[in-house]
């Protein structure tokens, strides 16, 4: 039996939940998908550690395919149902870290918008006022370093859960997370932008207790995040 547990690193595992680190690249969810997802992988993993040939697992929050950090999935219905209704009720404490071109000009603040969907559904539109079919997107930042080439480093916890929100708002601020090119961003790895989950905090779906599970920043980046703890 190969070991498919080298390929992710896992976070957190027990028989309710399971927390991978995904790599930039991967898709979250398998859906219909041609690429690769972490859900996939995660089910074979879960295959050959148990020996069930069909296992539940089910991603429980979004994660864009180019982004990295801390995904969560469900190993049954009762807890997939749990997680998700804590994410409605914003009540999950979601960070994370980006790169960005361009200096935001506070060194703490709340990024406030409102956002929708372009036409072909495939980019987040972002204005100040509200507009048709757009619905209301709040996220605290507080920046961790200003470089002397433009960049800046910055913590974000999002209020909200729309579409592309991060990575929209900071566009719309006039600093796009580095590598988002569709966003207005400069190129950096293919397949994969500046925007890192650093940290994610729930309700255990059994204990009751907080769980926090924390994703260490990709080597790549050459960036240390201690002190980031949240806005």
């Amino acid at each position: 039996m190969s070991n498919v547990a080298q390929d992710i690193p896992i976070l957190y595992e027990d028989r309710y939940l399971l927390a991978l680190d995904k790599p930039a690249g991967l898709s979250a969810e398998s859906g219909g998908a041609s690429h690769p997802s972490a859900e996939t992988w995660a089910r074979e993993y879960l295959r050959q550690t148990t020996r069930r040939q069909r296992p539940y697992l089910r991603v429980v929050h979004r994660l864009d395919r180019v982004s990295s950090g801390v995904l969560l999935l469900a190993k049954n219905k009762t807890t997939l149902q749990h997680l998700m209704a804590q994410f409605e009720a914003h009540t999950v404490v979601k960070v994370y870290v980006a790169q960005v071109m361009g200096q935001l000009p506070a060194e703490a603040g709340t990024l406030r918008h409102h956002i929708g969907r372009s036409a072909d559904g495939r980019r987040a539109v972002v204005r100040e006022a509200p507009f048709a079919g757009s619905r209301p997107a709040d996220c605290h930042y507080r920046v961790l370093e200003r470089s002397q080439d433009g960049r800046c480093w910055v913590v974000l916890t999002p209020i909200t859960g729309r579409f592309h929100q991060l990575r929209a708002q900071l566009a719309r601020m006039g600093c796009p997370i580095v590598g988002d090119e569709p966003y207005g961003g400069p190129p950096w790895e293919p397949n994969a932008i500046c925007l890192h989950a650093l940290r994610l905090q729930v309700q255990h779906p059994a204990s009751g207790k907080r769980l926090s599970i924390e994703a260490p920043v990709p080597g790549s980046w050459g960036f240390c995040t201690d002190g980031a703890q949240g806005p």
